[in-house]
């Protein structure tokens, strides 16, 4: 294993259990500071992944994300709500989507990417 991806590692596990309530494994934890850097990166992988599986076809670009949840599993397992804008233009149309995002050993996967709500401004 690198140095650098167990610092890694360390760093994400370190960040979330900081913000969840006491008993965090297994169950899912609402996250208290989604503003955070790393879930930031999180959510911009998610968008990002999602463009790729789509050939950057109508490509997402990220606006915000409005609410998270943490599942510590063997890694840790995030459930993000985020608004995106579609398009590349300033006034897009905006969706809700939900997605959720495996972190093992600094590695993403992933799991899923739904839109959930359509067409907000």
């Amino acid at each position: 294993m690198k140095p650098v991806t167990f610092l890694m590692a360390l760093t994400t596990v370190a960040v979330v259990l900081s913000t969840v309530s006491a008993n965090p494994y297994g169950g899912w934890q609402p996250i208290e500071n989604i503003h955070n850097y790393r879930i930031q990166e999180i959510a911009k992988f998610a968008v990002g992944m999602h463009n790729y599986e789509n050939n950057f076809k109508d490509p997402l670009r990220l606006v915000s994300i409005r609410r998270g949840l943490v599942q510590v599993v063997d890694g840790m397992n995030y459930k993000l709500d985020v608004m995106v804008a579609e398009g590349n233009r300033l006034d897009s149309k905006g969706s809700m989507y939900r997605t959720e995002v495996h972190v093992r050993l600094g590695a993403m996967e992933l799991i899923f990417f739904t839109r959930i709500v359509k067409g907000l401004n």
